[in-house]
This record gives structure tokens, sequence and C-alpha cells, in this order.
């Protein structure tokens, strides 16, 4: 039976090193954003977690229906892999006690979504172009890696039956990881720009949780 977390805050401030912060820049363009600005950069893993154990597999093309996204639903997409110091810090993440109290799962499949979103003095950044919406799996985890001259970027949770009732409204910081059901809550992250002139930068890593029955 299914145990009702609707979402909550982590603290994984440790496994933040600096082989992974040096990781997103090595970031390649998401290559199926639209208009001329590269907004996003991206690399994408898939594991099965099974107990302690990680297994890293050949990563599918990622598909989302465009009734859940429909920015870029109906597109089977193809992402850059994820490189070692990103697999090393999702291997200690799903490892944490906290998290599998939370889900309740002791085997499960994740999809791993590094992502830089950027802005400069002409162009917004769109950390989620799509708005508020579900992204298909069970759980959904959202960890704050690092930001740059970011004004903007909130986080927000809303019921799933009524995006009216928000329950969750900040900046995460970074550090922060934001564990969400994703059945019962939908997620958005608003558009951001400069606070001084320049560019600025939001590096999050995502990870989709898929429950085996």
């Amino acid at each position: 039976m299914r145990k009702t977390m609707y979402y909550a805050v982590m603290n994984n401030v440790d496994k933040i090193t600096k082989p992974v912060l040096d990781s997103f820049d090595q970031l390649p363009p998401d290559p199926y954003l639209k208009g001329d600005f590269t907004f996003r950069y991206r690399a994408y893993g898939e594991a099965l977690v099974k107990g302690d154990l990680v297994h890293w597999t050949e990563p599918s093309d990622f598909f989302q229906s465009e009734t859940i996204n429909d920015y870029a639903g109906g597109l089977a997409r193809k992402f850059a892999p994820l490189g070692p110091e990103v697999r090393e810090f999702t291997e200690r993440f799903v490892a944490e006690p906290q998290l599998r109290s939370m889900i309740d799962a002791e085997e499960f499949e994740i999809g791993v979504h590094q992502m830089r979103v950027v802005a400069d003095g002409t162009h917004t950044g769109y950390p989620a172009p799509e708005g508020f919406h579900h992204d298909g799996f069970d759980y959904v985890t959202v960890s704050a890696i690092a930001a740059h001259n970011v004004n903007g970027g909130v986080s927000m949770l809303a019921d799933a039956t009524d995006e009216s009732i928000i329950v969750f409204d900040r900046v995460m910081n970074p550090g922060e990881t934001l564990v969400l059901d994703d059945k019962a809550m939908k997620h958005y992250v608003s558009p951001f720009t400069p606070k001084i002139p320049g560019e600025a930068r939001r590096d999050v890593i995502v990870v989709t949780i898929k429950i085996h029955a």
C-alpha cells in the first residue's frame, strides 16, 4: 500500500563536491528548446536501484506525453550521458535512509536529469517552460546544487487537483532537496533574470522515481 507523503525537504549539502559543481560547466545544450536562445544545458542517466545496489543502464530515449508536458511532450528525447560525478552524487542520495522512508521502497527505477538553466541581460531563464506540471512518475526529487546571480527561480508546489492551492513557495537553497509525490502534487519553478548585469545560472539535479510493484 502506498505511503501518504506529499512533499518533504532534505539536506544534501554534504554530497555537493567540487567535482559535482565543476561538472555543470561541461553540460551540452538541450537540443529540444524552442526559440533562438539556449537557456538550458542537460545530461541524463537511468538506473535500477535494488536494496544497496545501483545498476546504471544504457539510457533510453526520454519520453513524456503531450498531456504531461505541453512544451516538449510527444518527442523521444535523447540527452548526453551523465558523468561519474553526478552518478556518485545520486548513488549516495538514493541510499539515504530518510529518502527510503519517504518513498517506502527498496526497489525502484530512477531517471537522473542534470540541468543548468541560464539567463542574461536580454534573455530570461526558464527552469520549467511547461508551467505547473507532473513528470509522470511516482516521486520526483529536485536537488538545488548552485545558483549564481539569480533573481527569481522560485520553486512552487500545488495540489494536483487545484493549482491555486500552493503548499510550497520559495527559493531553494543550494544543498536542499525537495521530494514530492508526483501524483498528488504539481511542481513549477518561476522564470529568472540576472540580479546584476551579466549571466545568471541555476544548477539542479532532478531524480524521477518509479516504484516496482
